[in-house]
């Protein structure tokens, strides 16, 4: 009889621990946020900005949970588009394998990876690789409202300002960057697909009166995806 009792009591907590784990599972796949989709890689014609300086501080409020590198945000361009003053933040998103993805911490990562894989207890070989991507912040300085977008194997050298088209929107130039296999979007789920050409919409905290904005310089046609 005890034996059985034993045996019984170990099978009801594998079964606790097993169900558990992937019940929790779907909660860290989960990324959340508030998407907002403009359309993919289109041509567009507008005009390249210069470089944009800002001492200030810039806060997410809400949004998805990213795992940000140890830089900040930092200015790249800043203009008009469609009427409104837009500045473009970008700032290091941190990855590893085997996911890919920058959100929200590696347990949490890892916990997905398993279930998605059906791993059991969660246990796999794992290289010791960090993944950059980019984020992309445009924010219009007015109203405080942003689009946050995550590229992915985007060289980080590439963000400047001759990137980013100004006109009816924001835009990212997306020409000559095919060998990158660069895509720019948003995502529901870690190892989710990539919704190219969406963002977060997420509220901005900024200092307006710590921004210098440049000046147009050219205007230029470019196929390209827009991200604010």
């Amino acid at each position: 009889m005890f034996p059985l009792v034993v045996f019984l009591f170990l099978s009801l907590l594998a079964v606790v621990i097993i169900g558990g784990h992937f019940l929790a599972a779907p909660l860290a796949c989960h990324v959340g946020g508030d998407i907002v989709c403009f359309g993919g890689v289109t041509e567009v014609s507008g005009s390249v900005w210069g470089p944009c300086n800002y001492t200030g501080v810039v806060e997410i409020v809400g949004g998805p949970p990213v795992d940000w590198g140890r830089d900040d945000f930092k200015c790249v361009a800043a203009g008009r588009a469609g009427g409104r003053t837009c500045a473009v933040f970008t700032r290091t998103a941190e990855a590893d394998y085997p996911t890919g993805d920058p959100f929200k911490t590696e347990i949490e990562r890892d916990l997905c990876y398993c279930a998605r894989e059906g791993l059991v207890p969660c246990m796999f070989y794992k290289p010791a690789v960090l993944i950059e991507h980019v984020g992309t912040l445009v924010v219009d300085v007015e109203e405080g409202v942003g689009y946050l977008s995550i590229a992915y194997w985007f060289p980080y050298w590439l963000f400047n300002h001759s990137r980013f088209i100004f006109g009816d929107g924001v835009y990212l130039n997306m020409e000559g960057l095919t060998r990158f296999r660069a895509a720019v979007g948003a995502k529901r789920e870690i190892m989710g697909p990539l919704l190219e050409g969406c963002a977060y919409r997420v509220k901005v905290r900024l200092e307006p009166d710590k921004l210098t904005i440049g000046r147009p310089l050219y205007n230029v046609t470019a196929r390209a995806v827009r991200v604010g």
